[in-house]
């Protein structure tokens, strides 16, 4: 089974979007904290057109550079760019200087102000997402130390709004991000004095604000999703959230791929090779944000599934295009290529054909578990030949 590396990254910004759309959340003073333009901006970028989107925030913040919401809205841009190619960190540094700079003006309203809750919100929102998206590409430790304060915020936007559901969502990111911690790390963390959350209690407010809420359904749905890929025992629960959300955005190209995920860690290859399929004729009626990336990562995976659905020749072309195209992005495509085309040979009883083939799948970094699944292929391919000797 193929799991892209980084699907949580993936989920990263989809989450920044739905946070937006909820659009209701009530200051002290009550009423709307997003006008039209912000409404408008986030379904378009929710919708694939993210470059379209990114150039109207770019406009925004020139008339207004203290528009902390519309920093928070360009690290969501920075986020799609980022979800669509995963592997590429062209994007990263200009995301986290977005959150940060969102938490730094939210964090300079005075507590006198009636805008002051809702900048609390953003500026705990911010902090926890900036310590989310260091912890998804790697950097566990920077990514502990920037929850410092993160939690507190958190728990005072809560605690000003207990009759908020939706002011309990920073606190709940956070306790869901970080509320499952081995015991070294809570040990660690414990001698650093740095706060730990409450997985459980994180997931179920989630839920509460998935089934309560008003506006904040969507957004809620889409922190889940993120949970529920992550979790093998939560695939039916992933597979309804994505359904839905494909509803929602049918043209949304990392939505439709995380659909194909949940069908093939179910085993329904018929319905994961009409989604694959789907994504292939996207790309090749260039719909925006249906790229070069998601044509080779859908072309393998729909050779996977016509592999498991035995429609070798099928599968044979497909992989034969992929390997004579030779993509480079994403690199783990070709050796997962050749581990297919090993796979092929097997079931046609070419032993020798599928030797060769695994020694090239082996060429490729250790990817999803890529080097077991060639392990268990040449043990196959080892009694193929053995079998061939003693005849």
């Amino acid at each position: 089974m193929i799991h892209h590396p980084i699907t949580a990254v993936r989920l990263f910004p989809a989450f920044l979007i739905c946070f937006f759309l909820q659009g209701q959340f009530k200051p002290a003073e009550g009423g709307d904290y997003l006008d039209s333009t912000i409404r408008e901006l986030l379904w378009l970028n929710f919708s694939g057109r993210g470059t379209e989107c990114f150039e109207r925030v770019g406009e925004l913040l020139s008339n207004d550079p203290a528009n902390y919401p519309a920093y928070l809205l360009r690290a969501n841009c920075y986020g799609w760019f980022i979800a669509h190619n995963p592997e590429n960190h062209r994007y990263d540094n200009p995301l986290v200087e977005s959150l940060e700079a969102c938490e730094q003006l939210a964090g300079a309203v005075k507590d006198d102000s009636p805008d002051q809750g809702r900048a609390l919100y953003f500026k705990a929102l911010s902090m926890v997402l900036n310590a989310r998206f260091k912890a998804l590409r790697g950097y566990n430790f920077t990514a502990r130390w920037a929850t410092r304060g993160a939690k507190a915020a958190g728990e005072e936007l809560a605690g000003r709004y207990p009759e908020d559901i939706d002011a309990r969502l920073p606190l709940a990111i956070f306790d869901a991000t970080w509320g499952g911690s081995p015991l070294w790390q809570r040990m660690a963390q414990f001698t650093l004095l740095l706060p730990r959350g409450q997985r459980e209690e994180g997931i179920r407010t989630l839920r509460q604000i998935a089934e309560n809420g008003k506006d904040s359904k969507l957004w809620a749905k889409v922190v889940l999703l993120d949970n529920y890929l992550n979790d093998p025992h939560a695939r039916q629960q992933a597979l309804e959230t994505a359904e839905d959300l494909h509803n929602l955005f049918p043209d949304n190209s990392v939505i439709q791929l995380e659909l194909g995920e949940c069908y093939r860690g179910l085993q329904r290859w018929v319905l994961a090779e009409a989604v694959y399929s789907s994504i292939n004729a996207k790309v090749a009626s260039r719909v925006p944000s249906y790229d070069d990336v998601n044509h080779e990562v859908s072309r393998l995976r729909l050779v996977e599934c016509q592999v498991n659905l035995g429609k070798i020749d099928e599968a044979f072309d497909g992989v034969r295009q992929i390997l004579i195209s030779n993509p480079i992005n994403p690199e783990w495509v070709v050796p997962w290529a050749h581990l297919f085309t090993a796979k092929i040979y097997i079931s046609r009883n070419q032993a020798r054909r599928a030797e060769r083939e695994l020694r090239y799948a082996l060429d490729g970094r250790d990817i999803d578990n890529l080097h077991n699944e060639v392990g268990k292929a040449q043990d196959t391919v080892k009694k193929m030949l053995e079998k061939e000797k003693e005849e």
